[in-house]
């Protein structure tokens, strides 16, 4: 099977973010099926009812990094379809994307592993880093669009 970008040979540019995009794609669907079976299964907490633990139960963390990263994908693929489709420079959609990802990672084996502080840590830098890269390539792809 041919990839899309055979055809359409100037989203080549692009791979790099598109491969980043798939890693956390299949990141964000590894983290549901932790939840369910290391959060829910044990009764740690209850699907569809708020979370009964606190920061310091392992089950309420994975349940906290799986609801972060569903709340946060959306965001992103928006902005990166957007970006691509506007036609932001491939080097800064990369770049931005990469970024995003890494952050993404570190704060979710963060956060499972409970290291650091819990406010101004490491979990909330790595989230922050992530958060800025999404905004500005959201910034850059409307920016695009009306220049």
């Amino acid at each position: 099977m041919e990839s899309i970008l055979e055809h359409l040979p100037h989203l080549a540019g692009y791979k790099p973010a598109l491969i980043a995009m798939g890693i956390l794609v299949l990141a964000v669907t590894v983290q549901s099926f932790l939840a369910g079976i290391l959060a829910l299964a044990p009764g740690h907490e209850v699907a569809g009812m708020p979370l009964k633990g606190t920061h310091d139960d392992k089950g309420f963390r994975i349940m906290r990094t799986y609801a972060n990263s569903a709340e946060n994908l959306p965001m992103m693929l928006g902005a990166f379809v957007l970006a691509i489709l506007a036609g932001v420079s491939f080097t800064l959609v990369n770049w931005l994307v990469i970024i995003h990802v890494v952050c993404r990672v570190i704060h979710w084996l963060v956060y499972y592993g409970n290291v650091g502080k819990r406010d101004g840590g490491p979990r909330t830098i790595s989230y922050v880093i992530g958060l800025l890269a999404n905004i500005v390539l959201g910034v850059m792809a409307v920016w695009a669009l009306v220049a």
